[in-house]
């Protein structure tokens, strides 16, 4: 039996990363919620397979539809907290910076 680890691809690899970087920075609260959001969404998704059914949800195609709204001028306030979840993990606690906002509100 071989001691190597199965080599991870590059979507793995970087969702291991935001989700390793978001975790160190959540309150307890924070940790719940988003343990509760990945229950979720595990629940629907298999992130190790690149085949879904018409009812799975694609994490990249998600957060794809999201960005496209706030590029298309969508405020942040408007995002359900799923959503907020899915672009905090990829983008950081200030996210919303990146389109240009000060602020949530």
């Amino acid at each position: 039996m071989s001691d190597k680890k199965p080599v991870k691809n590059s979507a793995e690899e970087i969702f291991e990363r935001m989700r390793k970087k978001l975790g160190e920075n959540l309150s307890d609260e924070d940790k719940e919620k988003y343990l509760k959001f990945g229950e979720k969404f595990h629940s629907l998704f298999n992130a190790m397979t690149t085949s879904s059914s018409s009812n799975d949800i694609n994490m990249e195609e998600s957060l794809s539809y999201v960005v496209e709204s706030l590029k298309s001028g969508l405020h942040p306030k408007h995002l359900t907290e799923d959503e907020v979840a899915l672009v905090k993990a990829a983008y950081g606690d200030e996210w919303y910076k990146k389109w240009g906002y000060e602020n949530l509100n």
